[in-house]
């Protein structure tokens, strides 16, 4: 899951689609937005937990890390941890350190069972093996922006999923990225969230499904309708009684993109 914008629902789509497919949910969003849902009144018990971020201190042993079991419908999850913070804001204060690419570019080392290697490239090699470890499919929120968390789950990735709001800032970030990461990645599946019936979403919408816009190795995946069902819940919409029209419809669309997400996948 990648937006280099923030605030286009990317976290509430990542913990909804990981329940869609019985995936495990790697937080690698730095605030923990995805753990934050997940955790409740008890996030910062898993986002301030002792010790190093359960990501980082995977790597540096060579093991899986071992999900948290999700109760009333939630993902398994592997959480994020405010020591990530220390990957994104230039300064690796003792989780990493810097060196310089064969390029002359800087970038982040991080201890793994192998010895130092560059974050991006440890994620990359590491999530595809926790997957195979945990014999089940994989859901990565990354950060908003980019950098070597983003990086690396978006190297490990069968499938990109774009989450995009019809609006004037979100889709020239989408076209950034595309332009950026087309010859990086296997599938980008682009998903039109928060949709509105409206002038100007409908005008946007129009923009998108333009010739040359959105090309491969990208894909247009079905819309997801702006919902308060869906942005205000505090427990997955597949938890509780028998859904009504407003949580069943959002359901509907969130099992949609799931399936064309896992439908690019085995291609």
């Amino acid at each position: 899951m990648v937006q280099w914008k923030g605030g286009v629902g990317k976290s509430t789509l990542a913990v909804h689609i990981a329940v869609a497919l019985g995936a495990v949910l790697i937080d690698l969003e730095p605030w923990g937005g995805a753990t934050a849902w997940w955790g409740g009144t008890h996030a910062n018990e898993l986002w301030q937990a002792p010790g190093p971020a359960p990501v980082l201190r995977a790597l540096e042993r060579g093991k899986a890390p071992r999900p948290r079991q999700g109760a009333s419908g939630r993902p398994q999850l592997v959480p994020s941890h405010e020591q990530l913070l220390a990957l994104t804001d230039g300064v690796a204060g003792g989780v990493a350190a810097w060196a310089w690419s064969p390029e002359g570019l800087p970038t982040l080392m991080v201890p793994t069972s192998a010895g130092p290697r560059p974050l991006s490239e440890a994620l990359r090699v590491a999530i595809r093996a926790w997957a195979d470890e945990w014999g089940t499919h994989v859901v990565v929120d990354t950060p908003a922006g980019f950098g070597p968390l983003a990086d690396g789950g978006i190297a490990a990735a069968d499938v990109v999923v774009l989450p995009v709001t019809p609006d004037q800032w979100s889709v020239p970030a989408l076209r950034k990225f595309m332009r950026a990461y087309g010859p990086r990645i296997r599938h980008g599946l682009v998903i039109p969230n928060r949709v509105r019936s409206r002038a100007e979403d409908d005008a946007w919408a129009e923009v998108m499904t333009s010739e040359g816009v959105i090309e491969p190795p990208f894909v247009l995946g079905p819309p997801i309708q702006e919902s308060e069902v869906l942005h205000s819940t505090r427990r997955p919409l597949t938890a509780g009684p028998s859904p009504g029209k407003a949580r069943a419809t959002a359901l509907e669309q969130i099992a949609a993109a799931a399936q064309r997400a896992l439908e690019l996948s085995e291609e």
